[in-house]
């Protein structure tokens, strides 16, 4: 499957590609989110991920005295590459668990290792409520949410892309703030790449899903020196 399809909606995908069946999600259950499995994801994002880049990029961090010492975090970032979801964990070191568009599970291995680390498929056009209440059970825990602000990558250069309302919705139904991490250069080739993480101060959830998402776009085009494409929601034109 390519990229380009990951990007229709999953019924559209099977229909088009009928041999190709999702990776079966791990049922949403609290025993995926152990201390072990904490564990595992600081190994992937810190020990393996932060020592490639630093190995093989130029990689550097800021803001990190903006990180609250304590409490769930709703963490957002912008998305310009499929390298961007450890990034988050590199930036924070923070144990997250994501939200991902359920397309992604059609993708193998990918749909394999995102499931392995505890991403959780979201239906974006219509999010399942028993998906939104776990969510809730599990941010309960001590565990932060990692979204993108655009919902999938931005193609344009130094660009962030329409973005929508879902970090915004999230924040204020597990009554976290939201802590906005700037993402550059991760679209860059292997060996060549500096890529720059630079984390913004907290944002306060609010029941204006809209103000919040433009809040969190505003601090990112701050962090990032990127353009905003278009001052409109996704799916309102």
């Amino acid at each position: 499957m390519t990229t380009e399809n990951a990007e229709k909606p999953a019924a559209e995908v099977a229909k088009a590609s009928p041999e190709k069946r999702p990776i079966k999600c791990q049922p949403l259950s609290m025993d995926r989110f152990t201390p072990w499995r904490i564990k595992v994801q600081m190994f992937v994002g810190r020990t393996i991920m932060e020592n490639w880049h630093k190995t093989f990029n130029h990689l550097t961090v800021e803001g990190r005295e903006n990180i609250p010492p304590e409490g769930s975090l709703v963490i957002v970032g912008n998305h310009i590459s499929n390298q961007d979801p450890p990034l988050l964990t590199v930036a924070t070191h923070r144990h997250m668990v994501f939200m991902a568009k359920r397309e992604l599970w059609y993708i193998r291995p990918l749909g394999m290792w995102i499931d392995f680390l505890g991403a959780l498929p979201l239906t974006r056009e219509k999010p399942e409520l028993s998906t939104l209440k776990f969510m809730k059970q599990v941010m309960k825990t001590g565990w932060s949410l990692g979204m993108f602000v655009e919902g999938t990558r931005c193609k344009v250069p130094n660009s962030i892309g329409r973005p929508h309302l879902g970090a915004a919705y999230f924040a204020k139904v597990t009554k976290s703030n939201i802590l906005p991490v700037g993402i550059v250069g991760s679209n860059e080739k292997t060996g060549k790449a500096h890529i720059k993480l630079i984390i913004g101060k907290p944002i306060p959830y609010s029941d204006d899903l809209e103000k919040t998402t433009w809040e969190i776009v505003d601090a990112l085009a701050d962090l990032t020196g990127f353009t905003v494409l278009e001052r409109k929601l996704a799916g309102k034109d």
